[in-house]
C-alpha cells in the first residue's frame, strides 16, 4: 500500500505540468489538475533496499483558475526513487489535449520530497494549432490523496507567438 501510494505521487507530479489555464502571451498562468495513474512498470536496483526506476503514464485532467475549457493530457516518464522513503527524481513528458485538438508538450523535472508530495519545474517545448511556438515555464506541487491518485497545482508563465 505504502508502495502505491509513492508511486502515485511520482505520477502525479508530470500531470500537473500542463494544469496551466489559457493565458496568452507573455501572461501567468495557474491551474491544478487530478491524476490517475494508469500504467506502472517498476524494475528493482537492488542497491538498496526499496530502490526502483520505473517508467509510467497518468491520464490528467486540468482546471483552470480563469478558464471553463477542461483538457485531458497524458503524462509519461521515468522515475528513480525509494519506495521506502518516498524519495527520488522525476524525468518526463506531458501531452495536453484541448477540446478543439490542440495539443501543447510539456517537459518536467521534479524532486519526491517524501510523505506523498512532489515539486518540481516544467518547461513548454511545443504545441499545435493555438499553440504553436508556444514558450515558457512553470513550477509544480504534487500531493498524493489516494494511492494512484494525485492533485497538482501548477503556476508559471507562457508566451506564444502571434497571440
Amino acid at each position: 500500500m505504502k508502495k502505491l501510494f509513492l508511486l502515485a505521487l511520482c505520477s502525479s507530479l508530470l500531470i500537473f505540468v500542463t494544469t496551466i489555464d489559457c493565458a496568452w502571451a507573455g501572461e501567468k498562468v495557474k491551474g491544478s489538475a487530478t491524476s490517475v495513474r494508469t500504467k506502472w512498470h517498476p524494475i528493482e536496483v537492488d542497491d538498496e533496499e526499496g530502490h526502483v526506476i520505473a517508467v509510467f503514464e497518468n491520464t490528467n485532467v486540468y482546471y483552470s483558475d480563469t478558464s471553463d475549457e477542461i483538457p485531458t493530457g497524458i503524462s509519461t516518464g521515468i522515475v528513480d526513487m525509494n519506495v521506502k522513503t518516498g524519495k527520488g527524481t522525476l524525468n518526463g513528458y506531458v501531452v495536453t489535449t484541448y477540446a478543439n485538438g490542440d495539443k501543447l508538450y510539456t517537459k518536467t523535472k521534479g524532486q519526491l520530497i517524501g510523505n506523498g508530495q512532489t515539486e518540481g519545474t516544467a518547461v513548454y517545448v511545443g504545441g499545435t494549432g493555438h499553440f504553436e511556438g508556444v514558450k515558457g515555464s512553470a513550477a509544480w506541487r504534487s500531493k498524493s490523496l489516494a494511492p494512484g491518485i494525485s492533485f497538482i497545482e501548477i503556476e508559471g508563465e507562457r508566451e506564444i507567438p502571434g497571440k
